[in-house]
């Protein structure tokens, strides 16, 4: 059996700009940007690896940090752990719709 789809809030800190922009491009190959450098990611293990991966290439670990927050079951509480206040933006559910 094949592990649960679960969403991962993925928050970096790059020095470099061109950095930058290479991780925010993967970054949006695999997630929704929720803030400038703020990502939710739905994926199964497997995905978070290859992702973790993917942006260790990208970065330079001395000065530059990537946090994974594990949020849980995409399909349990992980959607309502993101609470906002001020303007919000509403996030894209499996079937492209919104979800408030």
């Amino acid at each position: 059996m094949s592990e649960p789809v679960r969403s991962m809030l993925v928050a970096y800190d790059i020095v470099d700009n061109r950095r930058r922009d290479r991780v925010a491009v993967a970054l949006q190959e695999h997630g929704e940007r929720l803030q400038y450098s703020v990502f939710l990611v739905d994926g199964r293990p497997a995905t978070f690896i290859r992702l973790r991966a993917a942006l260790l290439a990208l970065i330079d670990p001395t000065v530059d940090t990537v946090m994974f927050c594990d949020l849980g079951a995409r399909d349990t509480a992980a959607r309502r752990a993101i609470t906002h206040i001020g303007a919000r933006r509403p996030l894209t559910g499996d079937n492209g719709a919104l979800i408030a």
